[in-house]
């Protein structure tokens, strides 16, 4: 006896939706586990209060007007660099968006990311601007292809571009369902990977998500953009006069003050040379399903030193000296940016996870079908005999 049309349809909509159980975590799912091409964004940090190193009053031997009182910043020659050290409003804003190549395996960001301070009027306000090109596998969210930056820091010592180059580990984006490990992560500014390790488990906005911390030894910038500039073999006369903003000879006189200088054996009028240094503390908080960074925190550090044990005195201890101090900053994403950032990770996880459940209902769905679908027709065909 054939089949009858009830039967067959409960064979039809079983076998379709059966096939649709499989088919979603095998070609549905994998389309939305990739970095969309038009991901990007922007995230702004908020205002807070930087000790900054101003180039330019240094540059001219000007001292900062809080200092116009102080007989050590109003005496003729040159003027000791605290004279040029102070606290500045500022604000940092980064802009992502997606450039050529990008197809369904690649995705390539450009991010522009500048650094202002609140003090000043738009001509003299840049503290810091680069931006920063890279290609990412789409899936993975590791880089694939070579990679540019470029910088524009005036009170950094800092104008020049890398040129390609390849990089490894992440940035921008995190790998779709995150793992409770460490992950090599890439720092603009010391131009390598370093470790980023997972801390714990924290909710934010009623969300769920792995915290990421990452902290940089002292990074020699001299050694870091000197590597930078030599890859193609050539170091320009613009690339020698940005590396000269980050060694100096002058004076101890004028970065150490009388007890340090007694401390150190050093005399005011000694010789010395002072290299820029750099660290980090990162901290970045991930919704592990997306790998979408929904909050992220920098305590930023510029400093001079002359010599290694001394740079990493600093980084151990957090000194932030008021003599050789380029940059102290501690930035953070403003609600703003949070919110937006818990949006995308938020709309992205719901999509994952509704195709999970429907994959499941499809699959308990189309086998109760099937089976009930030969019960009926085994039992049609025994009442017929």
């Amino acid at each position: 006896m054939a089949a009858t049309a009830p039967q067959r349809i409960l064979v039809g909509l079983g076998t379709f939706l059966f096939v649709l159980s499989i088919l979603i975590p095998t070609v549905l799912v994998p389309r939305l586990r990739v970095i969309p091409l038009d991901a990007g964004g922007r995230t702004v940090t908020e205002e807070t209060t930087a000790t900054l190193f101003d180039a330019r009053a240094f540059a001219t031997n000007t001292a900062l007007d809080q200092y116009k009182n102080d007989p050590d910043c109003t005496a003729e020659g040159d003027l000791p660099t605290k004279c040029f050290i102070g606290n500045t409003p500022v604000q940092g804003v980064r802009n992502i968006s997606t450039v050529e190549p990008s197809d369904k395996k690649l995705v390539t960001l450009r991010a522009g990311n500048v650094l202002m301070r609140l003090d000043k009027n738009e001509a003299e306000a840049l503290i810091s601007a680069t931006v920063d090109t890279v290609t990412l596998d789409r899936r993975s969210a590791y880089p694939k292809e070579d990679s540019t930056f470029y910088a524009v820091a005036p009170d950094l010592g800092l104008d020049d571009s890398t040129g390609a180059f390849q990089r490894e580990g992440l940035q921008y984006q995190f790998p779709f369902h995150s793992e409770r490990k460490s992950y090599p992560y890439f720092d603009t500014t010391a131009q390598t990977a370093h470790p980023i390790d997972y801390l714990d488990d924290e909710t934010r906005h009623d969300v769920n998500t792995y915290t990421y911390t990452q902290k940089l030894d002292a990074v020699n910038m001299f050694d870091a953009i000197q590597g930078v500039f030599t890859r193609d073999g050539n170091v320009t006369d613009k690339e020698k006069a940005a590396l000269a903003g980050l060694r100096m000879r002058s004076t101890a006189g004028r970065w150490y003050s009388p007890s340090e200088l007694q401390e150190r054996g050093l005399k005011p009028d000694d010789n010395i040379v002072m290299t820029r240094y750099y660290t980090v503390e990162r901290t970045l908080n991930v919704e592990p399903t997306t790998g979408v960074i929904v909050m992220g925190q920098e305590k930023l550090h510029y400093f001079f030193a002359s010599t290694p044990e001394e740079a990493d005195t600093v980084v151990r201890t957090g000194e932030v000296s008021p003599y050789r101090t380029a940059l102290r900053v501690d930035a953070q994403w403003n609600s703003d940016t949070q919110d937006a950032q818990t949006s995308k990770a938020t709309e992205g996880r719901t999509k994952l996870k509704a195709l999970a459940t429907a994959r499941y209902i499809s699959l308990l769905l189309g086998v109760a079908m099937l089976l009930w679908a030969a019960y009926s027709i085994y039992r049609s065909r025994r009442t017929t005999s």
